[in-house]
């Protein structure tokens, strides 16, 4: 899973060996129904669902203090003459004041225009760039004649209190990943995994915890035999510990479209840059108090002093930041895909050689 990642820092024992030796050494709102359907001549306009989302993936122009609002809407033709319905009939409001539409990731999410024949309904969603927890207004405007005087209009109250309430699952991806990371990689207890992932936590972290030796084995290129399981432990426990302590980590989801998401991380990475001449140093060592000593038994006595080392290293002095991945099965619970490049990128982010 992981192995090709980890193996990248993992290999400065390879090297470090190597060169010593050489060396010498579901409801969206709260309205009756007859605060959300209305009718005028022609149109019955009914407000189906509003609620808060987040910006399409790439937008930077919606801050931190606002969300998207969307609002689902039905429109049915109650005349006998065509009906021609668009977005553009619809415009909402925020203290008195018309706010600006956005385009999701997904337009076909979207109300797209239309001409309805008598009886006919089309739905779709309408979408908003707002300030969170304010009351909003949706006017809908039927077409007149052409002169603005003739046009008759149609106006729904949306109560952002309401929406506050479900406001809190739109992050429910970035607490998921964040779960992830204390069982996999910091070794943490984190009671809400199974419940925020519906995976099983003992597979998830045995998974983890064999890619990572297997990683190490295959990159310092020494023997299964040799690299005992309980040396093993042992640094992957240091790591994991020191990771813990020292990384810090926020989670944030950036943008959802139907059952995927994606999570920005941004994280304090250990720095291991200094792990390369300490090790270098003990190899150097061990080889001039033991020249006969083979390249096999110069690995097994690095993995039996990584551990230490390792702990002594300290947090970088820089951030990184990551994109992850994440997908909702069908009881809103979000799971790491853990053969996704970008899980994989997320692991070698905490160590920074």
């Amino acid at each position: 899973m992981f192995k090709k990642k980890l193996s990248l820092f993992l290999l400065i024992l390879c090297v470090t060996v190597v060169a010593a030796a050489c060396s010498g050494g579901k409801d969206k709102t709260a309205a009756k129904e007859n605060d959300t359907k209305k009718s005028l001549d022609a149109a019955e306009v009914k407000v189906e669902s509003a609620e808060y989302t987040l910006p399409p993936q790439y937008d930077t122009s919606v801050q931190d203090d606002q969300y998207v609002l969307k609002v689902n809407v039905s429109v049915k033709n109650i005349s006998k003459e065509p009906l021609n319905v668009d977005k553009s009939n619809f415009t909402l409001y925020q203290d008195d004041a018309q706010v600006s539409t956005i385009s999701p990731d997904d337009y076909n999410e979207v109300l797209s225009s239309s001409s309805l024949n008598a009886d006919k309904v089309t739905k779709g969603g309408l979408f908003f760039v707002v300030d969170k927890d304010k009351d909003y207004q949706l006017v809908y405007t039927e077409p007149g004649s052409g002169s603005k005087k003739d046009d008759k209009t149609l106006e729904f109250d949306i109560k952002g209190k309401d929406l506050m309430k479900k406001a809190d699952t739109l992050q429910a991806s970035a607490k998921a990943l964040s779960s992830y990371i204390d069982v996999m990689i910091f070794g943490k207890k984190n009671d809400d995994f199974e419940k925020l992932t519906g995976d099983n936590k003992s597979t998830v972290v045995n998974e983890f915890d064999k890619s990572f030796k297997q990683g190490y084995i295959t990159s310092s290129g020494i023997s299964s035999s040799s690299a005992k399981d309980e040396n093993l432990d042992k640094l992957l426990k240091a790591v994991k510990e020191t990771l813990a302590e020292k990384s810090k980590v926020s989670t944030k989801t950036k943008s959802i479209s139907g059952d995927k998401a994606v999570v920005t991380v941004t994280l304090t990475p250990i720095d291991a840059s200094p792990l390369v001449d300490r090790l270098k140093e003990k190899a150097t060592e061990f080889y001039s108090k033991n020249r006969s000593a083979s390249y096999d038994e110069a690995q097994k006595y690095l993995l039996s002093i990584y551990p230490d080392e390792f702990k002594k290293l300290g947090p970088s002095s820089s951030e990184e930041t990551v994109e992850v991945n994440m997908k909702k099965n069908d009881i809103d619970q979000w799971k790491l895909d853990l053969n996704d490049y970008k899980t994989s990128s997320l692991v070698e982010k905490f160590i920074k050689n």
